[in-house]
């Protein structure tokens, strides 16, 4: 009875911790709930916001027709990269409230970042013990990166929560065989590519990896649950894609991968690729995950394995982002998470046989790494306010003519001052990085008045925010400052006249 009685016991500690480590990683990421939509990326993040406000407006019967005009222009003249699930479902419960409250967006994505950490604990759970299994979700939910980039207003972290649901409904379809779990595996798997894309390069191996290293893997190839499952899996995302956006999509890859596709000849791009990684995740949890993979069980190193090298083509197929977003190495947050676990295995399988004095101690160093992880994550989430952002450029909008097109060289390409303006811009004008950009994919601008031309025909105004920027750019400073007259001018502004160039 009372070993029955002990192993109750062990099993009810075990759920409560479980609950704590997630409970902790959804409330540190809605810490600071309200702020705006700046800490992170915000250029995505505005991005987003603006969608759902457009959606909001547009479903909304109630709306002011001019404030909807203005939101479904704004939201029409983004770019698509990505069917707007998210930002649907965010202006779903605008709709509900009856109010525009963009921060729910950080809830949601806090609770899908915690429901792929029970997938990610659960995946490991089938291969290691309890406590290797949450030492990797303490570190999936706790690591500084994770905990700022997860709350951030864009589809990526729910991209990370559909690619880890993805990979615990194949282990269960290959557990089970049966028709329903091969069914359900495909559909998750085609919501994560449609989601985002990039999860085909992972995915991809990982189903190989998995299917391959099974019992009797050959007749999988065999079974029509398998081409069921594999069409479910690429049907949603080749008709977003492909068929609805087929040239958009080609212009994607031809631009950010076959242009810029000589970078990963050069070897400055491996090293800051390297960087990217030490910087977010430190080297030291990159090599003990290698290290990791190698010590893992036969199937889980399978699956492992396909993780990285899916990881690793991706950044081949996208190399400017791989050196320059750091959102687009969400993906390899869990997959260190997973190949940690064998480590964590090895070392608990050592203290078990330790004094209690020395597991106790291993669990005192356990519980500081997290809390020191939670300070530091705290730490930055109150460094900075942007509460003041909101008011200063809505006075910038209010200041720019209603009827007139504009050439902005300003932050986050518009994003700002169409969020919180109410005002789009018709024209971008590139600054530095944009500009060296063009220059890798070989289209950078070779003579500065044609170019000048070209970007203004048609402009009534330029409008400057990026002061620093206005400064590295001494021919387009001269161009404007000289010749043409300055319509507007406040804290943060400065508008120009193109219509009337100085004599």
């Amino acid at each position: 009875m009372r070993p029955i009685l002990c192993r109750l016991g062990r099993i009810s500690f075990q759920r409560v911790l479980l609950v704590l480590v997630i409970l902790l990683g959804f409330g540190i990421r809605i810490f600071d709930l309200t702020d705006p939509p700046l800490d992170f990326h915000p250029t995505r993040q505005l991005r987003s916001a603006i969608l759902a406000r457009s959606f909001y407006y547009q479903w909304n019967p109630a709306a002011d027709p001019e404030l909807r005009e203005k939101a479904i222009s704004m939201g029409n003249s983004l770019e698509v990269y990505e069917p707007p699930i998210l930002e649907g479902l965010v202006a779903g419960i605008y709709l509900a409230a009856g109010q525009e409250i963009w921060w729910v967006s950080r809830i949601l994505n806090a609770l899908f970042w915690c429901t792929g950490g029970l997938a990610l604990f659960w995946i490991a759970r089938r291969y290691t013990g309890f406590y290797a299994s949450l030492s990797g979700l303490a570190f999936f939910l706790y690591l500084p990166f994770s905990i700022i980039a997860s709350r951030s207003f864009q589809p990526d972290p729910w991209m990370v929560m559909w690619l880890l649901l993805a990979v615990a409904s194949l282990l269960r379809w290959m557990d089970t065989g049966r028709w329903k779990d091969a069914l359900t595996a495909g559909l998750l798997t085609g919501m994560a590519i449609l989601v985002k894309m990039i999860t085909v390069f992972p995915l991809v191996l990982i189903w190989a990896a998995v299917i391959l290293t099974q019992i009797g893997s050959p007749a999988r190839f065999k079974d029509i649950k398998f081409y069921a499952a594999a069409a479910l899996a690429a049907f949603p995302s080749t008709i977003f894609y492909i068929i609805n956006l087929g040239s958009r999509s080609s212009g994607f890859f031809s631009f950010w991968t076959v242009a810029l596709s000589h970078l990963v000849l050069e070897s400055n791009f491996y090293a800051d690729w390297l960087v990217m990684l030490h910087n977010q995740f430190g080297l030291t949890n990159i090599l003990l995950s290698l290290l990791g993979t190698a010590l893992a069980k036969r199937e889980f190193k399978a699956l492992l394995a396909g993780g990285w090298v899916g990881y690793f083509i991706y950044g081949l197929f996208f190399p400017y982002q791989m050196i320059t977003h750091e959102y687009y190495h969400l993906m390899v947050i869990p997959l260190i998470g997973l190949s940690l676990t064998p480590i964590a295995e090895a070392v608990y399988s050592a203290l078990r046989v330790k004094y209690i004095l020395w597991r106790a101690a291993a669990a005192l160093v356990l519980l500081c790494a997290c809390g020191y992880c939670l300070y530091v994550s705290r730490s930055v989430l109150i460094a900075s306010s942007y509460a003041a952002e909101p008011v200063a450029w809505k006075k910038i909008g209010d200041a720019i003519p209603a009827n007139g097109k504009v050439i902005a060289l300003t932050s986050e390409y518009g994003n700002r001052l169409m969020y919180y303006g109410w005002r789009g811009i018709a024209a971008y004008w590139p600054d530095s990085g944009d500009l060296r950009l063009f220059n890798m994919a070989g289209s950078a601008p070779t003579d500065f008045r044609s170019f000048f031309k070209e970007k203004t025909d048609d402009m009534d105004y330029f409008l400057v925010t990026m002061f620093s920027e206005f400064d590295a750019q001494p021919d387009l400073k001269d161009e404007l400052t000289t010749g043409y007259p300055v319509y507007s001018e406040g804290d943060g502004y400065i508008l120009f006249d193109l219509r009337h160039p100085k004599k």
